[in-house]
């Protein structure tokens, strides 16, 4: 759990301090001065969407540092560590942007921080017994690690989880689901390889997935049409249409074997799309997540999560094949490093190492997650 909470540190540092530009001339101000005076002047939109970010980006913070500590101290100490934590790194963080290039420095964030990793704290505090039992127990290849696959393709659906309750809302988001010149056949074979992957996640972690509990499932999809700056596609709701009906006829010892060549072949699809190629290439940013950074925060938001869902459920379906976690890691991101190289002849597309470096980042945490056990070998 330790090595797990050195992780979610690092990605909280490198997102918080990215682009990296710093200019320690910007102020000469003490910096713990400047941060207890900075705080916004309105509340807006923009302002709850950071906090909700904020309070999702610190919640596991909260949940593993109150885990590593209390393997070792008492619950009440190990809440309060988690809480040190939190508002150590939180500030740290503040006052460093404040000579970061493009960064802005707010109490208000560090009060959203302390909360969610509260949030995180109280939530690991709550199910620390069932928490414990799933590191413990050996159910073959069931455990933590398809939860937390579920998990990032719920919040995939869901994010920014902010609804918005309105007539014209409700119309502009039916006529993007009519909308048919959107329509797109990758998007409903990935859609249906994204539900499929999902739904075998779930019956991995919750035992023998029915039909109608995977329709039940899906219920996500409906809310998306009032969740503020989403929507739901024509092709999405195809998507899951397909995986429904493809998880209703297949036998149960085939769904694995199917829920892997479809997701495979959809990644394929996706990476590839258009197939259309230019005869000069352009440039492969070898910068982890650049275009994550540099795009709009909610949509890149959005885009990562999938991604890591994906590409977090290629590496987990592949050991649940019989893989181990290294293997299935190397191949997957090697597979996603070569088709960013191809990328470089794709118009309109920005090849860069982020893919497979988060898929290797989506393993590690995977197999940190998962049982010991050797998953079964199906039939074909």
């Amino acid at each position: 759990m330790g090595r797990l909470l050195l992780l979610v540190i690092a990605l909280i540092v490198y997102g918080s301090l990215y682009p990296w530009h710093f200019d320690f001339g910007r102020s000469g101000a003490n910096p713990l001065w400047v941060l207890l005076h900075r705080w916004p002047q309105g509340i807006d939109r923009r302002i709850l969407l950071d906090a909700a970010i904020n309070l999702t980006l610190y919640f596991p913070l909260g949940m593993t540092a109150f885990l590593a500590a209390a393997r070792r101290h008492g619950r009440f100490l190990a809440l309060g560590a988690a809480l040190l934590v939190a508002l150590g790194l939180s500030a740290g963080m503040e006052m460093l942007q404040i000579y970061d290039d493009g960064r802005v420095c707010s109490l208000s964030d560090v009060l959203c921080n302390v909360s969610g990793a509260a949030a995180g704290a109280m939530a690991a505090l709550v199910f620390q017994p069932e928490l414990q039992r799933m590191a413990r127990r050996k159910p073959g290849w069931h455990g933590p690690a398809p939860l937390l696959l579920a998990a990032c393709w719920a919040s995939y659906q869901l994010y920014p989880f902010f609804p918005l309750l309105s007539q014209t809302r409700l119309r502009g988001s039916l006529e993007a689901l009519a909308d048919t010149a959107s329509f797109s056949a990758v998007e409903v074979w990935a859609s249906a390889a994204g539900w499929m992957a999902a739904a075998l996640a779930l019956e991995a972690f919750f035992g023998n997935m029915r039909p109608r509990w995977l329709l039940a499932a899906m219920a996500c999809l409906p809310l998306r049409l009032f969740i503020a700056e989403r929507s739901l596609t024509l092709s999405e709701a195809l998507g899951a249409a397909l995986a429904l009906l493809a998880w209703s006829l297949l036998p149960p010892r085939k769904r694995l074997p199917a829920g892997l060549l479809l997701l495979a072949s959809a990644l394929v699809l996706r990476e590839l799309s258009p197939f259309r190629f230019a005869e000069t290439p352009h440039a492969f940013s070898w910068i982890p997540f650049v275009a994550t950074f540099d795009s709009e925060r909610q949509s890149a938001i959005v885009i990562l999560l999938r991604k890591a869902f994906e590409y977090g459920a290629m590496v987990w379906l592949f050991r649940a094949w019989g893989t181990s976690y290294a293997r299935a890691a190397v191949a997957v991101a090697g597979s996603l490093a070569v088709f960013e190289a191809i990328q470089r002849y794709l118009p309109g597309r920005s090849p860069e190492i982020t893919d497979s470096v988060l898929t290797l980042l989506m393993a590690l945490v995977l197999w940190r997650l998962s049982s010991r056990a050797t998953p079964p070998h199906p039939e074909l």
